[in-house]
């Protein structure tokens, strides 16, 4: 019996310093992509990995699961089809055989809780970005060029030229002599 630990952020820039703090494991998974991805090599490669008898520890059902309940049902049943413990530690829920109606309801809705949080915070930030760029505030990378620089110099210079002496593509070229 292995004692494994997985933990998972969604980007490169993200650490998992906080997940499953001063806890001890066999092996432990650590993944760095989006949960909303299908393709999340580590967890497969950690459920490819559990053996019979082994326990699972996850940070939260938010760090595994893609799309609600139906995902956190189907996971615990696929691991305890296995005979692999499974452990949320931030819910407190553990899973050690078949699930009963009232286990299944609660894991149900604690995933649907968390994925309404997710999409809420999504809203919350397009919202302040709708409101920043309506107070005029730009977003992204500043321009190398602006619009007038472009007409002066596509007066004597070639798209290509221009591009090259301003440190732009042709295509950026294009779009601000429009």
């Amino acid at each position: 019996m292995a004692t494994i630990g997985y933990k998972r952020v969604s980007t490169t820039d993200q650490n998992t310093d906080r997940q499953l703090v001063g806890m001890e494991f066999d092996k432990v998974f650590e993944e760095h992509c989006s949960a909303s991805t299908i393709d999340r090599p580590v967890w497969s490669e950690c459920l490819n990995y559990l053996r019979e008898g082994d326990k699972l520890y996850i940070h939260s059902l938010d760090r595994v699961c893609r799309s609600g309940a139906g995902d956190a049902v189907a996971i615990v049943e696929q691991l305890t089809a296995k005979q692999v413990s499974i452990e949320f530690i931030k819910e407190g829920l553990s899973f050690n055989s078949t699930m009963s109606a009232a286990q299944k309801g609660v894991l149900g809705i604690l995933a649907s809780v968390a994925q309404m949080e997710r999409e809420l915070i999504k809203e919350r930030q397009r919202e302040g970005i709708e409101a920043a760029k309506a107070k005029g505030k730009k977003f992204g990378r500043p321009s190398k060029a602006t619009p007038e620089q472009v007409k002066e110099l596509r007066q004597t210079l070639s798209i290509a030229q221009t591009a090259k002496q301003l440190g732009i593509s042709p295509a950026t070229v294009n779009r601000l002599q429009k």
